[in-house]
């Protein structure tokens, strides 16, 4: 355990509204003592504390992540690039598929991660075709950015016995072309008739993923992570044996998913089991896809879309998502709910108001998960309910040009729409989503501070937000969402001693500037876990 130190000698952000900027932090182990005037924490702590000179730069809580998937984002770094702007062409996906072709034998499994087909030059998704020209010998399957779709070559077709004959699956779609054939593309749970055939990772895999997850998040200030799914007994061994060998040093609550939680209730464990380091999170559900796919559950058709009638798609109906629901509300557990389209976002609020009325909780937090596209209705019942809004803005810049092409203006101003959200009172939370989005805090808050897409075209901009409120949202808010407000978010006395020092104040760059002020230390616990 660290010992007493003293930091001093900067810019402190507390994000304590009644102590907003301190001289000094003091702390001793793991634990903030004392903040305020210097000569007064200098007292509180023992002789013989270390000091921490910020010779002038910035020291605010750590940045809590509040929604990602750690496993995945490590596991995807050790595939093959497709995202942009590395790849900004099929050209580019074809070349680095058949570059990992020649470097393993035939037969092995060629996985990729990160494409988006909005910023493709060809403005369309790769087919089974293209990638069959760079590994005809090996089953290749490339996972577009959102998650929410793949596509696959010939031979991973032939080997999850896919054929223009297979059924779409429920809450999936298999594209076909216009001779009836699969193009490669399978949207939502379509993808697991592949990874259905896939050799599954180890444990000692999830392990080293999770190791590289880690030491990317610290060196962006990221101090606590909540995963957005762990749905496999094999994942939460991971995180266990990751925090014992010291692999995970992330403070890490687990989302659950929802056929995992007979198996908690019958051991007796409920959300908040664990301790500083590892704990069990909330129920996460999900009830539609992506608006960059297509997918959400949406009211209205999508623009330029194929199939002119595109609602999207919906993973469960409403009465299986009432079931799911009551039962984690019923034993006690925060509900997260992935819901997207304003329709899967309806479905979501009806499923909590059922639930509340039948046992109404006072503080029951239950959360969506990014909250795309609203309504005025819609937000008026978020607010009403006291329900959580679980929100990407990097979203805005990775995916703004393409969620204006399917949607259109008028109804991108109310999507992800974070003026709008807090001015109606409603628990607003930051988080990146990473790997579809980039896991660097601040580059959430610049977006939600311009509302600028990576064009640099205008989005919402009567949405913005100032740095003073977005930073909150990335610490304290996070806190709030897994009931941890009492130990983090805040440099308080009492408060675990996390802390991101940053290189400059983002609130004194320029806007188009803030996702480019680099973190030059992290500390989670009093210990430092990255130095620039």
């Amino acid at each position: 355990m660290a010992g007493a130190q003293l930091i001093t000698n900067g810019t402190i952000l507390t994000m304590d509204p009644a102590q907003p900027e301190v001289e000094a932090v003091g702390v001793i182990g793991d634990r903030i003592v004392a903040v305020g005037q210097r000569r007064l924490v200098e007292a509180a702590l023992p002789r013989g504390f270390r000091t921490l000179d910020l010779a002038g730069r910035v020291c605010l809580p750590g940045f809590n992540e509040a929604h990602n998937h750690m496993i995945g984002f490590g596991t995807a770094l050790g595939h093959v690039p497709a995202g942009y702007p590395e790849v900004r062409a099929i050209a580019d996906i074809v070349r680095n598929v058949a570059e990992r072709a020649r470097q393993v034998p035939p037969g092995t499994w060629i996985l990729g991660r990160g494409y988006d087909d909005n910023k493709l030059a060809e403005r369309r998704h790769p087919t089974r075709h293209d990638l069959d020209a760079a590994a005809p010998e090996h089953p290749v399957m490339v996972v577009n950015g959102s998650g929410h779709m793949s596509v696959v070559n010939s031979l991973a077709l032939r080997l999850a016995g896919i054929t223009r004959d297979t059924a779409d699956p429920e809450g999936g779609h298999i594209v076909r072309d216009e001779h009836g054939e699969p193009t490669g593309l399978l949207q939502e749970t379509a993808q697991e008739l592949v990874r259905a055939v896939i050799p599954p990772p180890t444990v000692e895999d999830h392990v080293a993923a999770l190791r590289r997850c880690n030491d990317a998040y610290v060196a962006a200030g990221i101090t606590s992570s909540q995963d957005a799914g762990s749905s496999l007994p094999e994942h939460l061994e991971a995180y266990q044996r990751a925090v014992r060998e010291g692999a995970l040093k992330l403070r890490t609550s687990m989302m659950i998913r929802e056929h995992l939680l007979p198996h908690l209730l019958g051991l007796g464990i409920k959300q908040g089991f664990g301790d500083d380091r590892l704990r069990v999170g909330p129920v996460k559900l999900f009830i539609d896809g992506s608006l960059i796919g297509r997918t959400a559950a949406v009211s209205r058709p999508f623009l330029e879309d194929p199939r002119e009638d595109n609602l999207g798609l919906t993973m469960m109906a409403q009465e299986a998502l009432d079931d799911y629901v009551w039962q984690a509300h019923q034993a006690g557990f925060q509900v997260a709910v992935h819901a997207i389209g304003d329709r899967g976002i309806e479905m979501v609020l009806d499923a909590y108001e059922r639930a509340l009325a039948r046992l109404p909780r006072a503080d029951h937090r239950h959360r969506i998960e990014h909250c795309g596209i609203l309504r005025p209705d819609l937000i008026e019942r978020i607010a009403r309910l006291g329900v959580l809004v679980v929100t990407q803005p990097i979203f805005i810049t990775e995916y703004g040009d393409g969620f204006i092409r399917h949607l259109g203006l008028e109804r991108i101003q109310l999507t992800y729409p974070f003026r709008s959200l807090l001015e109606a009172g409603i628990r607003v939370v930051f988080s990146s989503d990473c790997p579809v989005s980039s896991y660097v805090p601040l580059k959430s808050v610049q977006a939600a501070v311009t509302e600028r897409t990576g064009s640099g075209r205008s989005y919402a901009l009567e949405e913005a937000i100032t740095v003073e409120e977005a930073l909150p949202l990335y610490t304290v808010a996070g806190a709030y969402a897994t009931f941890e407000e009492g130990r983090k978010g805040r440099i308080q006395p009492g408060m675990l001693a996390d802390f991101a020092v940053l290189e400059q104040d983002p609130r004194a760059v320029e806007p188009e500037a803030i996702g480019e002020v680099r973190v030059s230390q992290t500390i989670i616990g009093g210990e430092t876990v990255y130095e620039a």
